[in-house]
């Protein structure tokens, strides 16, 4: 099945192996380059009222200039709770206050990772 895939990914090497990955399976990909765009683009994807534009998931990198990746997951989670979010992070965030509330509804991926546990994901 084809899925429409939004990238938030300030890293442009990093951004352009998961869109080659994804792509290769037929995937549709945008990407963004900081945690901004990210919002602005999911935002502009719901404003339509076809699920043409929607995402069916949204991956994103927890260090990003302007928001991070938690920061950009609970604004999505709260235009779309049911939103598939895909969080990877060279980082631990067990600790991180903000990543505790929505270990549940989004999905951990520790860095690095095989780019084939991309696909497993989505």
């Amino acid at each position: 099945m084809i899925k429409r895939i939004l990238i938030a990914e300030d890293n442009k090497f990093t951004s352009m192996q998961y869109a080659k990955l994804l792509e290769n399976k037929d995937h549709v990909v945008e990407i963004a380059t900081d945690g901004d765009e990210c919002i602005k683009k999911y935002a502009e994807s719901i404003v339509d009222n076809s699920n043409e534009k929607r995402f069916d998931v949204i991956i994103l990198d927890h260090s990003m200039p302007k928001r991070s990746g938690v920061d950009v997951a609970m604004n999505i989670l709260s235009l779309n709770p049911k939103q598939k979010i895909i969080l990877a992070s060279a980082t631990a965030l067990s600790a991180e206050k903000t990543y505790s509330k929505l270990k549940n509804k989004i999905t951990f991926l520790q860095k690095p990772f095989e780019l084939s546990k991309i696909l497993e994901l989505i």
